[in-house]
């Protein structure tokens, strides 16, 4: 039977309530990606970091840790999309755990452009098989099933 982690990064709440979503429908355990930088409450400072984060290649460090990774085989990883892309602690997250063998879902939220170049970033820094990424803005629990069937 396989085992699925949702991870996810959220730093206003809508990705969490996704993720949220995503564990329930697919019975998975939930985690949250937590960095140790704080990142500013206001949506343009942060959108500024998020891309001077991108030009340096920062990797933020991540300061929550997943109990026996090994044990899942399958990943849904969830985020905002910052810059057409993911946020530079999903890259930091997927640094820390080998991913080999294991099937990576990733999904997002957005305001409004899609998840654009998020999975072929993802792909770049993974051993893992990752899947094309769902859009988890307004997703029923039918669709969520569905994403998580591979259909």
């Amino acid at each position: 039977m396989s085992k699925l982690l949702v991870a996810y990064f959220s730093k206003s709440g809508i990705t969490r309530a996704a993720a949220e979503k995503i564990a329930r429908v697919g019975d998975g355990t939930l985690f949250e990606i937590v960095t140790a930088k704080k990142y500013p409450a206001g949506y343009a400072a942060t959108v500024i970091v998020a891309k001077k984060e991108q030009i340096v290649r920062e990797l933020p460090e991540i300061v929550s840790h997943v109990d026996d990774f090994e044990s899942y085989d399958t990943v849904a990883l969830g985020f905002p999309v910052w810059w057409f892309t993911c946020p530079r602690a999903i890259l930091s997250f997927l640094s820390q755990y080998d991913f080999s063998g294991k099937k990576v879902l990733p999904f997002c939220t957005h305001g409004g452009s899609g998840p654009r170049k998020s999975a072929s970033d993802i792909r770049a820094a993974c051993a893992g098989d990752v899947r094309e990424c769902f859009d988890a803005n307004g997703a029923t629990d039918d669709a969520v099933r569905r994403w998580l069937a591979g259909e």
